[in-house]
């Protein structure tokens, strides 16, 4: 099946500015749609309703991360002709792997993440986001993704892992370069030497962790043995890679969305002020309402698969719109209104579903309960810009603001 034109722009500031609206056209008109992608050419299906996306993320036997699974050899070699030498290290990693593969990468790191092991970071997390707030307070003002946001996630998954929390600004410009589309000759060069930088300094990481191995998850995964298993060194670039970015960068955009619905919905702001128990289902419905995961990376099928009535062939690219299957009215009543004190929003699917639901999903809802509870102490929180000035990052995959300035009374 071949396809040239977008019937929907899904790419555009255009597009970002009414998002949902979009959506709500595709899940009515094209619930299952083939078009190209950012790069105008390559046909990818979208699937837009709650049903068939929650279908699709629990298959990973005919929907597959890993294209050596779905793909003939000599289009294989085509699809991994255009990457750069170097994204071997960090791509390497259990997001990008089926089955047994998938889970024996996950069982050696999921001991870090699960809910008691997070619960016991709640008082460093919430140490962190007093220091970032405490300087501040008296300017009445702050830009909150630069000077809250980031720096909260980042210092967390930083001092987790066992890397300086100095280099944090370096993982930012590793993280942007990963997540940000690559397509013209300069642009994927400017990217391989990124990632032959950040698998350089990975590597440094390594050897010193060897040498002087401490009480940091890096040290026990360069160490680790799990019934004889062991991370090969692509592996282990790979995991460390994907737990500095996904680590932080899906919660600066949590944190940041969630405090823009907050201040743009006062009568559920002042809810969540008069009875705070209410934070931990807050962020389930505000991860619902404009989550920071708006699409599902590619996923190839393994065989051809009958969806809705289309045929999705063996060997094309599927991508599931989170952000349209959580405002599916179908699933949920009244779904672009924001209610706090609905119990729907753990019904979303911001964390994904199945086998690759979202391992750090424990300490995203840590440390975005614990930033909201604590910038809802600044008194008068509210935008310092109009709302239409607020411009979203060119990145496909996130929904994430490019800056929210704030401002208090001081």
């Amino acid at each position: 099946m071949a396809t040239t034109e977008r019937k929907y722009d899904l790419y555009s500031d255009s597009f970002r500015e009414d998002t949902y609206a979009t959506f709500a056209r595709m899940r009515e008109q094209d619930p299952v749609l083939f078009q190209p992608g950012i790069d105008g050419e390559t046909p990818i299906w979208f699937v837009t309703r709650y049903d068939d996306a929650e279908a699709v993320l629990l298959d990973d036997e005919r929907f597959v991360r890993d294209p050596r699974h779905a793909l003939p050899p000599e289009l294989l070699a085509e699809w991994q002709s255009g990457l750069p030498d170097a994204i071997a290290f960090i791509d390497s990693h259990m997001l990008n792997r089926d089955g047994d593969d998938h889970r024996r990468l996950r069982r050696l790191v999921s001991k870090a993440f699960t809910p008691r092991m997070i619960e016991q970071l709640r008082p460093r997390v919430q140490e962190i986001a007093d220091a970032l707030i405490e300087p501040v307070v008296a300017a009445g003002e702050m830009e909150l993704v630069s000077a809250f946001a980031f720096p909260l996630p980042i210092t967390v998954i930083a001092e987790l892992l066992g890397v300086p929390p100095a280099d944090r600004e370096r993982f930012r410009d590793w993280s942007n370069a990963m997540v940000r589309p690559a397509l013209a000759a300069d642009e994927l060069e400017r990217f391989g030497a990124k990632m032959a930088e950040f698998a350089g300094y990975l590597h440094a990481l390594f050897e010193e962790r060897r040498r002087e191995p401490g009480e940091d998850l890096v040290s026990a995964l360069v160490a680790v043995e799990d019934g004889g298993d062991t991370l090969s060194e692509e592996e282990l670039s790979s995991m460390v890679a994907i737990l500095i970015v996904a680590g932080h960068e899906t919660t600066v955009s949590l944190i940041g969305n969630a405090t823009l619905a907050l201040l743009t919905h006062p009568e559920q702001r002042e809810l969540l002020e008069r009875d705070p128990t209410l934070l931990p289902r807050a962020v389930e419905e505000l991860i619902r309402f404009d989550g920071p995961v708006e699409r599902t990376l590619n996923r190839w099928a393994a065989v051809d698969v009958e969806l809705r009535g289309r045929t999705i062939r063996r060997g094309e690219s599927v991508i599931v719109v989170l952000g349209a299957a959580d405002h599916d009215p179908e699933r949920f009543e009244a779904p672009g209104t924001l209610d706090l004190a609905a119990e729907r929003g753990s019904r979303h699917l911001g964390f994904g579903r199945g086998p690759h639901f979202c391992l750090g999903a424990p300490l995203a809802r840590v440390e975005a309960e614990i930033a909201l509870g604590t910038l809802l102490r600044l008194p008068g929180l509210r935008l310092a810009i109009p709302q239409e000035e607020l411009r979203w990052r060119p990145v496909p995959l996130f929904r994430s603001l490019v800056a929210l300035p704030v401002a208090w009374d001081a």
